[in-house]
This record gives structure tokens, C-alpha cells and sequence, in this order.
């Protein structure tokens, strides 16, 4: 749940006309997560890749030069065939095919606001758009691994699709078809060989998404990949818990209220509740930047008091339902290793979503390792995040 944009919204008059999909619209027959089209996008030597990494020292981890290409394949999105991107990038110089996917933070889903920039299938090598690229991508595939970054939909060629911002079990389908479509583009696109092994990583809204994916494959598709480690930087696993410790600050002003409320609008509308947004909000709310931009950062004014109250008690059983299903930090055990970081003094996503995740799978039995930077913020330990996931997935190949 990135900040970086946060100050966008003090702007006024500002009107965002999206482009509708066209229901009307007849994709030809194809399976999920199978390939539909792929783009070279570029390469660029290793030490290109070091010039382009701005978190870090890349020497540290470049080793080789890589190639990229924008990926195009067939997904669902609310149980409809949709098609959508991601970006994979692909070390040169090496045999074995070590998969990882990394899952990006929050970005406005607004081609106004630069949300083609961030895409990951729309990066041709720049020096300076999209950091998740240059420092995560290029970086671990620099260090020897076939890295796939999705867009997400409502990124890319799907922007103007509400994003399911924060929903995690909507946002896994498209994701794991990502995947699939990776391990297809890796057997008839490369000569490296794959024996379906998978790594991990994602930051923010991309950390919890990381973490779910862990879970979700290894409880639902196990003969697909074979997870060896997943690493998650500042993600808010126990979703329940920051739920209520947001909506609960009446009569504060909650800095992160604009993505917050958005996540509420989210999980609404992916989720089986599907609830008029009039019984939600105190203001008109009618699609995904409706809710961003709110009218106060106060969860007593951004909320209908009844709805508030009630999703706070624990008496609306359904809503609470959806929290408690969509919060990752236990009821699991995992397979593979498990690498948490946060730093400790994090204002976006709260340290304590990494603790509970600690503690909560580790009593499971899970195999984890936890970074703590002290003093660190949601923003500034990418590079140590970086190194760190690097040292850790290099022990388990």
C-alpha cells in the first residue's frame, strides 16, 4: 500500500473518464492461463540493469544480462474470460529455469495519474519509470532467476477495470494464470529447463498478495509448482486487524483513509457481499476512484455510522467473515520458507501485520526467517528487502 502518491489528493476539479470494457465484446475460445501474445520489450546488459537500480547497489546482485517481454494471457475477472498482461524477464547465460513472481504495491489505478508508467508490460527499458521493474525485476533477473511481475487487472490493457484492490482471493486468479502462462512462455518460448519450482516475493499490497499466493497454490493447486520460498516486504497479512484499527480511529484523521477506503469498496464488491454503496459510505461512491478520492481522511465521516458500528462489533457476521478470510497470518502452515520484513516504524502498513504473521505461522510449524529494520519506514528498506530475499532464495535453489 504505497504512499508515495498520497499527495494527490488535495487536487480539485479534477474529472477521470474511464474506458468502459464492452461487455458486448466475444473473446475467441481459449484457456485460462494460456499465452495469447508475447512482445520483446527489450534487453539490456548487466551493466545496464546496475544503472537502471536506484534502491541499491546492483553490483551486489547483477550477475547477468536479461531480456523482457510483455506477456498477454487468458484470465477470469469476476468469472468472466478476460485478457491481461505481465512482464517477464529472462537472465541470459543460464540453463535452469528458477521462477519467481513479484507482486508490486499500491499504484493509482489512472492513466492520468501515471498508471501506464507503473505497468509492468509497459516497461521498454526506461531510467526511470516503474522502480518495481528496475530495482525488483531486473534485479532478481539479473541474479539468475526468470522473473514475472503481473500488471494486475486494471493495469495495463485492462485499465479502466475496477482493480480488486486488496481482495486477495480475486486477485490470485488472475495472478496463478499469470503464472501458468509463465511456465508455458518458459517450455516453448526458452531452452532453459523447469521443473516447476517457484519463489515468491511481493511488497505492500503486493506483500499480502505474495503471501496469499503461497497459500492459495499449496492448498488448491500443489501439482502445478512446487514453492520453495516466498519473501514479503510490509504487507498487511493480518487484514482483519488493520481493518479495525483503521476504521476504528473516529474522529482522527487516517492518512492512509483514501487506499484504505478504496480496499473497503474492494473487498464489497469482489467479494460475495456485493452491497449498495449508499449502505457503506456517507458520500456518493460509484466506482473505484469515487471511493479514493474521499471527502475526509475521518472514518466517522468517510462511513455510514451503522455499517461502521456494526462491522466493528462483530455483529455484521458476514462482512466480518470476508475480513477474516481474507487475512493470511495463520490457520496455515506453508510449504517452503517463509521470509517476512518490515521496517519497524512503517505509517502506511502497521509493523505489527509482520508480528502477527511471525507469530501466527510460526506456531503452525512453519520454516521462516523475519527482518526487522529498525526505524525503517514503508518506503525506504527496498534495498535491503532486495538483498535479503535475494540471499535467502539463492540458499534454497
Amino acid at each position: 500500500m504505497c504512499c508515495k502518491f498520497l499527495n494527490l489528493f488535495c487536487l480539485s476539479g479534477l474529472f477521470i473518464i474511464f474506458l468502459a470494457c464492452n461487455s458486448e465484446d466475444v473473446l475467441p475460445p481459449q484457456q485460462v492461463g494460456s499465452v495469447i501474445e508475447v512482445f520483446e520489450r527489450g534487453e539490456l546488459t548487466r551493466s545496464e540493469v546496475i544503472e537502471r537500480m536506484n534502491e541499491l547497489d546492483g553490483s551486489l546482485i547483477a550477475q547477468y544480462d536479461v531480456r523482457f517481454f510483455a506477456l498477454t494471457y487468458r484470465t477470469t475477472y469476476m468469472g468472466n474470460p478476460i485478457d491481461t498482461r505481465g512482464l517477464i524477464i529472462v537472465p541470459q547465460g543460464v540453463s535452469e529455469a528458477n521462477l519467481l513472481m513479484y507482486t508490486h504495491g499500491t499504484e493509482l489505478p489512472s492513466e492520468i495519474l501515471g498508471a501506464n508508467d507503473i505497468s509492468p508490460s509497459n516497461y521498454a527499458g526506461e531510467m526511470d519509470k516503474n522502480r518495481d521493474v528496475r530495482n525488483m525485476g531486473l534485479g532478481w533477473a539479473s541474479a539468475g532467476y526468470v522473473v514475472f511481475l503481473p500488471d494486475y487487472i486494471g493495469y495495463g490493457i485492462t485499465i479502466g477495470t475496477d482493480h480488486p484492490y486488496m481482495y486477495m482471493q480475486e486477485m490470485f486468479i488472475s495472478n496463478f494464470d499469470g503464472l501458468l502462462a509463465a511456465k508455458e512462455f518458459i517450455s516453448n518460448q526458452t531452452t532453459l529447463s523447469y521443473d516447476n519450482r517457484l519463489f515468491l516475493a511481493g511488497w505492500s499490497q503486493g506483500g499480502a498478495a505474495s503471501l496469499s499466493t503461497h497459500r492459495y497454490i499449496q492448498e488448491q493447486y500443489p501439482d502445478e509448482f512446487n514453492i520453495l520460498g516466498s519473501s514479503h516486504l510490509a504487507g498487511p497479512h493480518n487484514f482483519e486487524r488493520f481493518h479495525d484499527d483503521m476504521m476504528g480511529r473516529g474522529g482522527e484523521e487516517v492518512t492512509i483513509m483514501p487506499i484504505f477506503s478504496w480496499a473497503v469498496y474492494s473487498i464489497n464488491k469482489f467479494s460475495e457481499l456485493k452491497r449498495p454503496t449508499d449502505q457503506l459510505y456517507n458520500y456518493p461512491v460509484f466506482d473505484q476512484m469515487s471511493s479514493i478520492f474521499t471527502p475526509s481522511g475521518d472514518p466517522e465521516i468517510v462511513f455510514k455510522g451503522y455499517f461502521r458500528s456494526r462491522a466493528l462489533s462483530g455483529i455484521d457476521q458476514e462482512y466480518r467473515n470476508v475480513l477474516r478470510r481474507n487475512s493470511n497470518h495463520t490457520g496455515w502452515t506453508p510449504t517452503g520458507k517463509v521470509v517476512l520484513h518490515h521496517g519497524d516504524e512503517d505509517q502506511i502498513v502497521p509493523y505489527y501485520n509482520s508480528i502477527d504473521a511471525r507469530d501466527g505461522l510460526s506456531a503452525a510449524g512453519a520454516d521462516l526467517e523475519f527482518y526487522t529494520y529498525p526505524g525503517g519506514g514503508h518506503t525506504s528498506e527496498l534495498g535491503n528487502f532486495i538483498i535479503n530475499t535475494t540471499l535467502e532464495f539463492d540458499q534454497l535453489k
